[in-house]
């Protein structure tokens, strides 16, 4: 481990869901602290509220009960505009789709969160040119992610997420549409990134490939975060 610096920090953290007129609790007094430079797999049957706890994590959703403190950030004090500003430089999250914008290049959906943060096209084109080379993409830059392969289109997303330089990557089940060659390959670029950045990366799966690849897992229980492999 390159850091014990705590990087995202959870505290009594509770969230349900209206489904059709039944209250549903997915999380119950979470608490759990992650860390810079470390790679945390998280596990659970569908429903039990892993994507729940990432977009918390992300600042995408709102705590019922409890506070999200994000490498320092406490979320709750946060305004929309404030949880965008985080999302921008802070907290990147890769959804299981992907998110990629199909009508946009590659070099056009890895630069955009640096429009979006307000970045000078100087920057912008420093920061995609590195990062495409960084992650494999170099010479795919202009065309379009429908004519990619699965583990090319995972690349870009991590690409995107990675461009600002973020404390927290957040992915969900980023190997689950990939053969076991791409999905080696994502695991090992995730290892990387935390090696190379002291990047808190937290991947939520039910892909047992990962395993092996992280430093950390735990699984949700009732709501509840286990630790199942001890540090």
């Amino acid at each position: 481990m390159t850091s014990r610096e705590v990087a995202v920090l959870l505290r009594d953290v509770w969230k349900s869901y209206m489904i059709g007129r039944d209250v549903v609790t997915v999380l119950r007094s979470v608490n759990a602290s992650f860390y810079k430079g470390e790679i945390v797999g998280i596990h659970g049957p569908s429903g039990s509220g892993k994507t729940t706890l990432l977009k918390l994590i992300a600042g995408l959703d709102r705590p019922d009960r409890g506070e999200v403190v994000v490498d320092g950030y406490n979320l709750n004090m946060l305004d929309d505009l404030g949880l965008a500003m985080l999302r921008n430089t802070v907290v990147s999250y890769i959804p299981q789709d992907y998110g990629l914008i199909d009508e946009l290049t590659v070099w056009e959906n890895v630069e955009l969160p640096l429009l979006l943060a307000g970045a000078s096209r100087d920057v912008r084109e420093k920061r995609v040119k590195d990062v495409l080379e960084y992650i494999g993409l170099k010479g795919r830059e202009r065309v379009k992610p429908l004519t990619l392969s699965g583990g090319e289109r995972q690349r870009v997303a991590i690409a995107r997420a990675l461009v600002t330089t973020p404390t927290v990557l957040l992915a969900d089940e980023p190997t689950a549409n990939l053969d076991w060659g791409n999905a080696v390959r994502v695991a090992e670029l995730f290892k990387r990134i935390k090696e190379d950045f002291n990047t808190l990366v937290i991947i939520v799966t039910h892909d047992p490939r990962i395993l092996e690849f992280v430093d950390r897992s735990l699984n949700i229980v009732e709501g509840t975060l286990k630790e199942i492999t001890p540090r």
